[in-house]
């Protein structure tokens, strides 16, 4: 890995990549984030984010979804895009969001454009027949 370029003047980057900013904040269990879907609220700590990140990871990693392998996220707001997001990151998987009003028309074009392996489709929207998913 190449060492991150240290700006004249300012210290020098605690991280290098996500991933390492990522193991350094999940260890604790402090609350990282609170979602409230209209009728009941959740809380996660960084420690819960960080074992369904895991568990999202080694979950790629069955499907054959491997580092460099593109996934596209079509969902709404929710806590579970954020684990996979964040397992996502610890595979080595890009990221592509999608917002979740966006049109069928629009999707398969990105999904064509960037090859992605997996759509993964929240609960808000409707699944493109014929393509791969995991639910969020």
């Amino acid at each position: 890995m190449a060492d991150v370029p240290k700006q004249e003047g300012q210290p020098a980057p605690r991280w290098q990549n996500l991933g390492q900013l990522f193991e350094e904040f999940s260890s604790s269990s402090t609350e990282y984030l609170q979602y409230d879907s209209g009728s009941r609220s959740w809380k996660y700590s960084y420690a819960q984010v960080r074992c369904a990140a895991t568990h999202f990871a080694a979950r790629l990693k069955e499907n054959d979804i491997r580092k460099g392998d593109k996934v596209l996220f079509w969902s709404e707001n929710r806590p579970e895009w954020v684990a996979a997001f964040w397992g996502c990151i610890l595979a080595g998987v890009v990221v592509v969001p999608i917002d979740y009003r966006a049109s069928t028309h629009f999707v398969r074009h990105i999904h064509k454009i960037i090859d992605a392996r997996v759509l993964l489709v929240g609960e808000e929207v409707e699944p493109i027949a014929g393509d791969a998913q995991l639910r969020t």
